[in-house]
């Protein structure tokens, strides 16, 4: 960081918590922030800053502190991180310029910056060089002889310091602060990343977008399996046809049926191993090899033993035969692009399952 002051110790002792958000918004006000947050502000009491980060909290429930500083008002939480999340930051950003820093006990950070409802720069502070975001060098003129790479998390308060103005000193620190419950806003449908895709005008992507919901997960996964079989190149295997074509036979052809995927899958892995040998060597990407198109075959074919035994992807910890597919859907192409959209639509319709059973949202 740049030369350390007297006004810096709050910053040295703040970045010293094991986990922590802040969030400041240029030009805003309090009320309309603690609302973006999920909050109500006539629910807000006083408290001070030196005690609300280890206040003992209500289990389940989700807490900020929020205060002024000059023409910002900043927004901490305690081992929480709702001002990371995109949700949060781009409609805050309606009001004013927003910079967060977030950081937890697994060493896991995020300096993001927004502006006019888009994340502009977006990096983990210990990989300052992997940016994202629409604008990914607009952080750089703000971090002149702002040191990152390391888990000195006072680097990230200082940086939000310089993009919005606000001074995290002293007199901010011994000042009024409000404390908030909050509900965590709903995860968004479509991404930042993602909005602009042309796939998303074109089926069945519009029609999922229209109606996204948990009603879609069954669909979701079909269009999965289908799309990893085309690039798979098996759609004429015997038993993906039968597979495909098993839904609603009886229950012992179904087991059956699966057996034999399931097997088709171990000879397949064992194929894929021994083609490692014999791989060429003359620099086509990884995933056209021999051995991984074994290998991709072979994952496809335990994908459809899934699909017909839901228990054998819960006994793997996870809960779909897309799930599976991740590790074959490697490459380029339309059918990649469509597969990798088809993933995040599809967790984006788990997580408002999710929400809509009394569970919690992740960021």
């Amino acid at each position: 960081m740049s030369a350390p002051s007297a006004n810096d110790q709050p910053l040295d002792s703040l970045g010293q918590l094991a986990a922590a958000t802040f969030t400041v918004v240029r030009g805003a006000d309090e009320a309309d922030v603690i609302r973006l947050f999920g909050g109500h502000p006539e629910n807000a009491r006083q408290v001070t800053l030196s005690t609300f980060p280890t206040s003992p909290t209500d289990y389940g429930v989700e807490r900020i502190a929020v205060s002024r500083s000059g023409t910002t008002v900043v927004v901490v939480e305690s081992n929480g991180y709702q001002g990371s999340r995109e949700e949060v930051l781009r409609p805050l950003s309606q009001l004013g310029r927003v910079a967060s820093a977030f950081w937890n006990v697994n060493a896991h950070s995020r300096l993001s910056l927004a502006e006019e409802v888009l994340i502009l720069s977006s990096f983990d502070m210990l990989f300052p060089d992997d940016v994202h975001g629409t604008r990914p060098d607009a952080w750089r003129p703000l971090l002149q002889g702002i040191s990152f790479g390391t888990s000195d998390w006072g680097a990230g308060l200082a940086a939000l310091q310089r993009a919005t103005g606000a001074r995290l000193d002293a007199a901010w620190a011994a000042g009024p602060h409000l404390a908030v419950d909050i509900v965590p806003v709903r995860r968004v449908l479509v991404p930042q990343d993602l909005a602009g895709s042309p796939l998303l005008q074109q089926e069945p992507f519009a029609s999922y977008v229209t109606d996204l919901g948990p009603h879609l997960l069954p669909q979701m996964q079909r269009y999965a399996l289908e799309l990893a079989i085309s690039h798979a190149g098996v759609s004429d295997h015997p038993l993906v046809v039968a597979a495909l074509a098993a839904k609603g036979t009886p229950a012992v052809a179904r087991e059956h049926l699966r057996d034999e995927l399931t097997t088709a899958y171990h000879e397949g892995v064992g194929e894929g191993h021994q083609l490692r040998i014999t791989d060429p060597d003359d620099n086509r990407p990884e995933w056209e090899l021999p051995s991984h198109l074994a290998a991709r075959r072979a994952i496809v074919l335990h994908a459809l033993a899934e699909y017909l035994d839901p228990d054998l992807s819960h006994d793997m910890g996870h809960h779909d035969p897309g799930y599976t597919l991740t590790a074959a859907m490697t490459g380029e192409g339309d059918l990649i692009e469509r597969f990798w959209l088809l993933h995040r639509l599809y967790k984006a319709c788990q997580q408002m399952g999710t929400e809509a059973s009394g569970g919690s949202a992740m960021g």
